[in-house]
């Protein structure tokens, strides 16, 4: 009985102790209470904004390919891209599919990778205004899309990287 009136005590003590500082530290600390909010929280939903336009509303890339850079293309690709891609032919799939011969390709055709439904039933080939909007932004273009990458904001980056996956094939199509 001893040992709990001792651990009672210590608890009522250390209690006691909390609300002192407590009312010594508000006593001593004034603070300054703001006039209205530091952070204004919105009523309503955000409305879209012209950065989030649709993919649809890119310009066409096929004029700006016929100027692109391929060796800069590389390099974007080699610093973004390969992070998850490889681009050899024959070349093994990381988190997302190789992307040799991707120009051209059936979407969501890659050997041994595991596509999603979104992509998957997207359908067609991989044109060059497709890999346009796919890596301007995956999410706007294929809702549902595995791609978790920002995009490419630059349309001439983005034309670098079409033009140097694009040499990546055993027979690319002819540019538009």
């Amino acid at each position: 009985m001893a040992n709990f009136n001792t651990v009672a005590g210590c608890v009522l003590a250390s209690a006691l102790f909390a609300m002192v500082v407590g009312k010594v530290s508000n006593a001593v600390v004034h603070p300054h209470m703001l006039e209205k909010p530091a952070i204004a929280v919105a009523d309503a939903a955000p409305t879209e904004t012209a950065a989030a336009a649709p993919a649809a509303e890119l310009a066409p890339i096929g004029p700006k390919l016929a100027g692109a850079n391929v060796e800069a293309g590389k390099a974007i690709y080699m610093k973004q891209c390969f992070v998850c891609h490889t681009i050899d032919k024959g070349g093994a799939n990381k988190v997302g599919p190789n992307q040799w011969n991707v120009v051209g390709r059936k979407k969501g055709s890659g050997e041994g990778f595991s596509y999603s439904s979104a992509l998957t039933a997207k359908g067609g080939e991989w044109s060059y205004e497709d890999i346009n909007h796919m890596i301007f932004k995956p999410q706007a273009f294929i809702k549902g899309t595995k791609m978790a990458f920002a995009g490419l904001p630059k349309e001439q980056d983005r034309a670098d990287v079409i033009a140097y996956l694009r040499t990546m094939n055993d027979s690319p199509p002819p540019l538009p």
